[in-house]
């Protein structure tokens, strides 16, 4: 086997095992510790496989929080009216009032780790 097909079996060996992490609804973390491979790996080649797709260009890691500055939450203290709102990738806008209930969060947070 030469150097190429070496590349190209661990290049779709990768491949798979990213769908397979992807599509387990697994926390990165989670599914490393399952599959026994580590976290900076699986990192690795997730920013790997895509940049080598033709006239791809790879996605963005980058995630966006707008959380409230001091002065607003000094203006809010008395009226509990706090907000978050959280920038993704794809022009997706999270906002989150002051009333959204714990669960909620809770489900939002598993989904946005998910999500990295």
């Amino acid at each position: 086997m030469d150097m190429n097909n070496n590349v190209i079996s661990k290049a779709n060996l990768w491949t798979d095992r990213i769908h397979a992490f992807q599509e387990s609804g697994l926390s990165r973390k989670d599914w490393c510790q399952q599959n026994k491979i580590p976290q900076s790996t699986l990192g690795y080649w997730i920013r790997k496989i895509p940049s080598e797709a033709p006239g791809k260009e790879p996605e963005p890691d980058l995630v966006f929080a707008k959380l409230p500055s001091e002065q607003e939450l000094q203006l809010n203290s008395g009226t509990g009216n706090y907000s978050v709102t959280i920038l993704l990738p794809e022009n997706i806008r999270i906002e989150i009032g002051a009333d959204c209930p714990a669960r909620l969060l809770t489900t939002l947070w598993q989904s946005l780790k998910n999500y990295a």
